[in-house]
């Protein structure tokens, strides 16, 4: 018999954890420090400021590391890595897997206000590292 295993992965902004359904959870990885994050983060962010996620069903998670600019994988070792780096203004928020690929959802300036401007873009990451820009809304 096959059985799904039912879990939770939730963000914070430096650390990233997997909930069971019986609510016990446990650090997937904590205290992240990842090269080149923003110095000008808002005063209540820590680095590297997850967001979105997207987890494989091999336990491999892809993680928005919005304050640093990039999109990591995190091994279920915790090991990580740098699979995409965006460019100012753009920075990942939210990611997810298809048939290999991943979709990243990007904006600008995302952790300003609304008068900082908000334009989001969609980016494809191909298992072979190539990038391809889908969708930039006001371009």
């Amino acid at each position: 018999m096959f059985q799904i295993k039912k879990l939770l992965y939730v963000s914070s902004p430096s650390c990233i954890f997997k909930v069971n359904m019986d609510g016990s959870m446990r650090a997937v990885v904590s205290n992240i420090v990842l090269k080149e994050c923003d110095e000008d983060l808002p005063p209540n962010w820590r680095p590297p400021g997850f967001r979105g996620l997207a987890v494989t069903t091999n336990g491999m998670v892809y993680a928005a590391a919005t304050g640093c600019r990039c999109l990591v994988t995190i091994a279920p070792n915790g090991s990580m890595k740098t699979l995409l780096k965006s460019e100012r203004p753009w920075s990942p928020t939210g990611v997810a897997l298809h048939g290999g690929d991943a979709f990243v959802l990007e904006w600008t300036n995302p952790s300003g206000g609304p008068a900082d401007g908000w334009r989001p873009r969609v980016r494809k990451l191909t298992r072979n590292g190539k990038v391809t820009t889908l969708v930039e809304v006001g371009k």
